[in-house]
């Protein structure tokens, strides 16, 4: 019931707050905000294309940052990059480093075990697909991940964000709305913050951990999907699962010369520059490869192995 009443309160906060700004950019900019005429011709298809490359922003920064160098240490960004990609996360998702590694390393600890935050095998596809970010955020105050979260180390900037996480998507919120208006800029903004539920729990944890084919002996369901080729695209190379949780430390998830891991280019572009420097990337002997028997999916028993 407390739960209930925190939901309905906030839900309450926001449409206020959403009202009043509708009112104020209305008043002042008119109701098509500073740029009417945007979405005025082709609207559906300027939202999709919208939806589809802040997709691939979002979760690269997710996946480069958060994911490759903050948690798994296969590669460190120049602290202006990792700075950029926080303050992205931040905008448009409302996570900060310190939950999303604490709840991802408690992940690899527990993969598709009863106390596995996010675990299709456990939970179901259609659980985790919809519902899984409900999971995640309810794995935040977990005591075990509480543990995980207080040894990690964290900046002024980090700090401030894990202590202001809704300060970003209101601060991106309120832009949308005076770019395009309150309706255009609901929207946008709902559409934002529907990437990382949608896509990042949604098609990495929901997805990857069901069906497709495997590279690695692990002790838990972890797949390879990146034959989705745009959707792989879109999320940076992530639905190459299974590579990942049989190497978790090299920030490439390429394992096959068929595979294609986009967020690993960017990281040899980075490092080219100096804005990155590569720490672990693993290359798989030519002889391992996986059978027929890999094309199989959650009724099948995960193998011991590698974790």
């Amino acid at each position: 019931m407390k739960k209930l009443w925190v939901f309905l309160k906030a839900s309450a906060q926001l449409v206020a707050l959403y009202a009043l700004c509708s009112w104020l950019i209305t008043v002042g900019f008119g109701p098509g905000g500073l740029y009417p005429e945007a979405f005025a011709t082709a609207g559906v298809l300027k939202l999709a294309l919208y939806i589809f490359f802040m997709t691939h922003i979002t979760i690269t920064a997710m996946s480069l940052g958060f994911h490759r160098m903050h948690t798994h240490k296969g590669v460190v960004f120049h602290p202006v990059i990792d700075a950029l990609m926080q303050v992205w996360l931040w905008a448009t998702t409302s996570m900060s480093k310190l939950d999303w590694v604490s709840v991802h390393v408690y992940h690899h600890a527990t993969s598709d075990t009863p106390n596995d935050p996010h675990s299709p095998v456990q939970k179901g596809l259609a659980r985790v697909f919809f519902l899984g970010v409900a999971d995640y955020s309810a794995a935040k105050s977990h005591p075990e991940v509480l543990k995980i979260r207080r040894k990690l180390p964290a900046n002024r900037l980090e700090k401030f964000i894990a202590e202001n996480v809704f300060v970003g998507p209101i601060v991106l919120g309120s832009l949308l709305m005076v770019a395009f208006g309150p309706t255009w800029g609901l929207i946008l903004m709902t559409s934002t913050f529907l990437i990382s539920p949608i896509f990042a729990v949604g098609g990495v944890n929901a997805l990857a951990h069901f069906v497709g084919y495997r590279n690695h002996v692990t002790t838990d369901n972890s797949r390879n999907l990146g034959f989705v080729f745009i959707l792989n695209w879109m999320i940076c190379g992530e639905l190459d699962h299974n590579n990942h949780h049989g190497h978790p430390t090299s920030c490439s998830f390429r394992h096959k010369p068929w595979e294609f891991d986009i967020g690993y280019a960017y990281i040899k572009l980075l490092s080219w520059v100096g804005l990155a420097r590569i720490k672990h990337v693993y290359k798989m002997p030519r002889s391992r490869v996986a059978g027929p028997s890999a094309m199989l999916g959650p009724d099948s028993q995960p193998t011991p192995g590698l974790v």
